[in-house]
């Protein structure tokens, strides 16, 4: 039977709109979707309007029997899982993200002057957390480690808003989690 309080949309972020959080890699996983998150967390502000997106890209092999047209089996060969999301807020948590830089490491004076310098290719990861909620409906999807692996130009122009778009690529754990997504769906409820 068809249930349209099942079809959900990006309505918000979790708290305070807060749709991405970032925190040193090996801060304590979240453990519900409502819950809030260890103070390590530090939201990444304003998001654009396109949001979040989650992809993932995977690649097989197809394993031939002889007479048959078709596979007798398809393996996964990878499985890759990234998202893509723009900050809008130029904020100390966004600008480290953008820059690859550690939570913490940038820092503003009481004049709210900030400096950083690039060059040499840096790698830095976090663990992340992506609240969605809709209604009632919450979604939370929590990554123990991401890491920055592309990254949109900086465009400035006119009259127009500076983002900071990022590729997000999360990888598996130890024990070979890379997103742990939890749910509450208002219309499953049975009590």
């Amino acid at each position: 039977m068809a249930n349209s309080d099942l079809v959900l949309a990006g309505v918000s972020g979790g708290v305070g709109n807060g749709l991405a959080w970032f925190a040193p890699l090996g801060t304590a996983a979240p453990t519900d979707a409502k819950t809030a998150l260890a103070a390590a967390y530090k939201d990444a502000g304003l998001i654009t309007e396109n949001g979040l997106s989650k992809k993932v890209s995977e690649s097989s092999k197809d394993i031939q029997a002889f007479g048959q047209g078709a596979p007798a089996r398809t393996l996964v060969t990878s499985s890759k899982t990234t998202f893509d999301l723009a900050f809008l807020e130029s904020n100390l948590v966004s600008l480290a993200v953008y820059n690859r830089k550690a939570l913490g490491s940038l820092t503003a004076d009481a004049t709210g002057a900030i400096d950083f310098t690039e060059g040499v290719h840096q790698t830095q990861k976090y663990s992340a957390v992506f609240d969605v909620i809709d209604g009632p409906n919450h979604i939370r999807m929590f990554c123990p480690s991401v890491e920055v692996t592309d990254r949109q130009d900086l465009s400035i122009s006119a009259g127009n808003e500076i983002s900071y778009g990022v590729t997000l690529t999360a990888y598996p754990g130890s024990d070979g989690v890379a997103i742990h997504t939890f749910m509450v769906l208002d219309a499953l409820k049975t009590a």
